[in-house]
């Protein structure tokens, strides 16, 4: 078979299987099978595909018709620029999550720059915010923290990728408790996910961590626990970043200007205009 009519079918496959992005994906997979950039995708319809690659492009596709998300099949995601790898025993990094390196990067300008900076990241899973803040923060420090040793382990892969193993501390433990202070910032994307909305989860998440969702019963469990740990460990100035679900923001506000009644407390949007993190600045 041609790699056209490759191309045609297995669009046609993924929209059976109700695959949002199936024109995409298509290309994706293919790329993957027969190793070929974009453009040579394009550019050599007639070409005939190999058994070998016809078998392999079997075999990932009905891992995705099971409702395998693609970072998974192929082995990475893009983030912050970055190719980060995963596997099923991480939660895959979401654009939404990149807000947080940037707000990160504005506050690490109003810091000393005589003194590394101090940086927890909080749940760190795959590693790809400790990373990201690692790569354009030459002179930070950074504590890469979770409980869950299968994500550590692939964290570590990551931060030998991007030879910044010597400066990111990957660190089992549960939230602050491995890391002592004082720091500079702790940003986090923690588990925000409330049980009661479980059930309506897309098929794809469903497959990921759940460890790296569930926030209990109303979605706040972890941050509760997080919030104060982080104020009693960071120097002043400090500032804690926080990645929330859109609905959460006010509470959660609420929850760190009473255990800090003197900061600053701001609710930044993603770039579908929701609120989906909080900037605590402590003065």
């Amino acid at each position: 078979m041609t790699l056209g009519r490759f191309l045609q079918e297995t669009r046609l496959y993924l929209e059976s299987h109700g695959v949002e992005e199936a024109s995409l994906e298509a290309d994706l997979f293919l790329m993957k099978a027969l190793g070929l950039d974009r453009s040579r995708l394009y550019s050599s319809p007639e070409r005939l595909v190999t058994f070998e690659e016809r078998q392999t492009l079997v075999r990932d596709l009905a891992r995705r018709a099971n409702g395998e998300p693609w970072p998974y099949i192929c082995g990475y995601r893009e983030f912050y620029g970055l190719k980060i790898r995963v596997s099923a025993r991480v939660f895959i990094p979401r654009p939404e999550t990149e807000l947080l390196v940037d707000l990160a990067l504005e506050q690490a300008r109003t810091f000393p720059t005589d003194r590394p900076l101090r940086i927890a990241d909080v749940c760190t899973g795959s590693g790809a915010i400790a990373i990201a803040l690692a790569v354009h923060l030459p002179q930070a420090v950074v504590y890469a923290t979770d409980i869950t040793t299968e994500s550590l382990e692939i964290a570590k892969l990551n931060c030998e990728e991007y030879q910044v193993e010597k400066r990111v501390h990957v660190l089992e433990g549960d939230l602050l408790s491995p890391v002592s202070g004082p720091l500079d910032m702790v940003v986090s994307n923690p588990p925000y996910v409330p049980r009661s909305d479980f059930p309506y989860l897309s098929r794809e998440v469903r497959t990921e961590s759940m460890v790296a969702l569930d926030g209990g019963e109303d979605g706040l469990a972890v941050i509760r626990s997080l919030i104060p740990q982080a104020i009693s460990k960071l120097r002043r100035p400090g500032s804690l970043i926080m990645e929330i679900s859109p609905e959460q923001g006010e509470e959660v506000c609420a929850l760190a200007r009473s255990l800090a009644p003197d900061g600053d407390f701001i609710l930044h949007k993603d770039l579908a205009g929701r609120y989906r993190a909080i900037l605590a600045r402590l003065p």
